[in-house]
């Protein structure tokens, strides 16, 4: 069956129903987490999903993740399952997921996810630590590197590939201290597990946490979202052009 948008919105129950129960149990643990990426925006600009996305995504803080991921494991029904390190052989990510056993994607952003044994719809759990603004810069070309030296003993990238986007992480790398160069190096950030350098949020900017209503839900979300939002979209409101209005998976098959 075509993924047209019917089908979309029906992948997006899904994802709904597995945050809500991603929530709950972070939630009933007292571990802390916040909206992010496509998913803020989303409760922003639409209150609720962004009409052609296709995941959900939660940061959750460096200093809880073991609990956070704990809680899940003990806590998931059956038919969700905990994508990590302990439980995909192939796996290679620097974020655990929770993904659907009743679906099975044709992945068309990342091909190389068709290599995980479970294909199903994903929830993302990504991972914020505090450090240093001048500590931003090499922390992300690190968690860069180790993402494709994975990849590249899994077989999972070409050599091609590896080596173009190993030499953009050189020069980084061969600083060796902390990027002294920022005015206010200094300042406390929660940095991200991502290569675009300088999408971080401050605590200021993150603390007190407030609840957003998404598809008449509420989650966690930064403060000042529109701070947040401006740092990694730039004017987040404009919608992108209809060629870039895309879903990340090609198709999903529904299995019930």
């Amino acid at each position: 069956m075509m993924y047209n948008q019917e089908m979309v919105r029906k992948s997006q129950a899904r994802l709904l129903e597995m945050a809500i129960i991603v929530r709950n149990i972070l939630e009933e643990a007292k571990i802390p987490y916040f909206i992010t990426y496509g998913t803020l925006l989303g409760a922003i600009r639409h209150k609720g999903f962004i009409p052609w996305d296709d995941d959900f995504d939660f940061y959750l803080f460096d200093d809880s993740y073991d609990a956070a991921l704990d809680a899940l494991r003990k806590n998931l029904p059956e038919d969700m399952f905990l994508e990590w390190y302990d439980s995909e052989p192939n796996y290679f990510h620097a974020w655990a997921r929770v993904k659907d056993l009743n679906t099975e994607c044709d992945n068309e952003l990342s091909p190389q996810d068709m290599a995980y044994k479970h294909r199903g719809l994903n929830v993302d759990l990504y991972r914020a630590k505090l450090m240093k603004r001048s500590e931003e810069k090499i922390y992300q070309a690190e968690q860069h590197l180790a993402y494709l030296d994975r990849r590249k003993k899994l077989g999972l990238i070409s050599d091609t590939d590896y080596s173009n986007r190993r030499s953009k992480l050189d020069p980084i790398l061969s600083n060796k201290g902390n990027d002294n160069s920022l005015i206010n190096g200094e300042e406390m950030i929660y940095a991200f597990m991502t290569s675009k350098n300088g999408f971080h949020i401050t605590p200021e900017e993150l603390f007190p946490m407030k609840r957003y209503s998404f598809e008449n839900e509420l989650f966690y979300g930064p403060k000042d979202a529109d701070t947040y939002l401006r740092r990694f979209y730039g004017d987040y409101m404009k919608l992108p052009a209809e060629k870039d209005r895309v879903p990340h998976n090609k198709s999903v098959k529904f299995n019930y």
